[in-house]
């Protein structure tokens, strides 16, 4: 009978153990190295953790294998959480389980911070389906510490920031007394005070080691920056006083003129991926050099050109950002904003938790994808965290008003 109820879970790591015995070899990105070598930029959960493996192990095929199992007992402890909560059947448990397990197959050998994310993020979301049904210290102290955990492991994840702040105020709501508002304040400053000193540590340890990472080529303005080229123009160069800037800027408008790499040429969906590259490889050996030339680093003349840039064109780059949410997975846009909306007007009416629930899960959504689009290069991989998690949430809802249904019907 255990091994009856437990049958999903062993399959599960049945399947892992399969794809590990076919290969545990680490597939390795020019962006991998950034993790191998450790930065000042990044994040460190991910550099510590393959610096741990390596001590022990001595092998990466090491992190491979802990990903891989992490992974697995994420999805166990998902399923099982969701199964507790919504009554599923073994039907519904097993497609769930094998739409989460999906991507271990596409990444789980990546020495990338995707794998550990995902696996965190199903954690955290876990203990946040528990914490809205049933506020108590264990899952409010479990779902900080997976919050800080993912802070610690992508920027991207500064995301979550407004997305507890909302939780945390809906919580609030439904418990409203001093005691909450006191654990969740306490939650919400251990959350910002942990994160932010382990960054600063990181980052006063390795300073030596590091030290020349200044002039890397690293900030929020990294993808700003060619937002603010592509919605120019050439005439758009005449807005710098500054005539080494001027002059800059002018022969990139020139260059990306003739090869149609600006907004002014959009031609439907993927254009601004292929603009990007073209934009990004040209302007840099340029702007290292006017970087030289006005004694500055090229991060703070990026946040300088895409400011004045982005204040004279605000229109078109509004524009452009919808328009980044049309040339990519705007479903997974559309989506969860409807399920916002009708949830917070829920929420207000009820003050029920299955409400505060979607309300959850459609901003982790949403500020998920919004991050990317307005600071980073648009990436599948980089939505498994929020869109795989929202799929099984619609499935399952969908799959419980059926059944219950068809028990009204017959």
């Amino acid at each position: 009978m255990k091994i009856k109820n437990n049958i999903i879970d062993i399959s599960i790591l049945i399947g892992a153990l399969i794809i590990l015995f076919y290969s545990s070899d680490p597939i390795i990105y020019p962006d991998s190295h950034r993790y191998l070598n450790g930065n000042l930029h990044d994040p460190p959960l991910y550099s510590s953790i393959i610096s741990m493996m390596l001590s022990i192990f001595g092998t990466l095929n090491s992190v491979i294998v802990l990903q891989t199992l992490f992974i697995s007992f994420s999805i166990i402890f998902f399923v099982k959480t969701l199964t507790t909560q919504f009554n599923l059947d073994l039907t519904i448990r097993a497609l769930v389980s094998l739409f989460l397990f999906a991507p271990i197959i596409q990444f789980n050998r990546h020495l990338l911070t995707e794998p550990i994310s995902y696996a965190f993020s199903l954690l955290f979301v876990s203990f946040t389906f528990k914490l809205i049904y049933n506020l108590n210290y264990k899952n409010l102290i479990w779902s900080t510490i997976f919050i800080i955990a993912l802070l610690l492991t992508r920027n991207q994840f500064l995301f979550l920031y407004p997305v507890i702040l909302l939780l945390y105020l809906g919580i609030l709501i439904l418990h409203h007394s001093k005691k909450t508002f006191s654990l969740l304040a306490i939650s919400f400053l251990s959350i910002f005070l942990i994160h932010n000193a382990l960054l600063n540590l990181n980052k006063y340890i390795n300073q030596d080691t590091f030290k020349n990472e200044n002039s890397i080529d690293k900030s929020a303005f990294l993808f700003i920056y060619i937002d603010a080229i592509y919605i120019s123009t050439s005439n758009d160069s005449k807005l710098f006083k500054n005539q080494n800037i001027q002059k800059t800027l002018t022969e990139i408008f020139g260059e990306m003129d003739k090869r149609k790499a600006l907004l002014k040429y959009y031609n439907g969906r993927g254009h601004f991926g292929l603009s990007l590259k073209d934009i990004r490889i040209y302007s840099k050996p340029l702007l290292k050099n006017l970087a030289i030339q006005e004694n500055t680093d090229i991060n703070s003349l990026k946040k300088e050109i895409s400011i004045k840039l982005i204040k004279a064109n605000i229109t078109k780059y509004i524009k452009h950002i919808f328009k980044k949410f049309y040339d990519s997975a705007w479903l997974f846009v559309f989506v969860p904003f409807f399920m916002l909306l009708a949830s917070l007007i829920n929420f207000i009416k009820h003050k029920s938790h299955f409400s505060l629930l979607v309300i959850f899960l459609s901003s982790f959504a949403l500020a998920n994808h919004s991050i990317v689009y307005l600071f980073g290069r648009v990436q599948p991989r980089y939505f498994i965290y929020s869109d795989f998690i929202l799929l099984i949430f619609i499935f399952i809802t969908f799959a419980v008003l059926l059944k219950q249904k068809v028990k009204k019907i017959l």
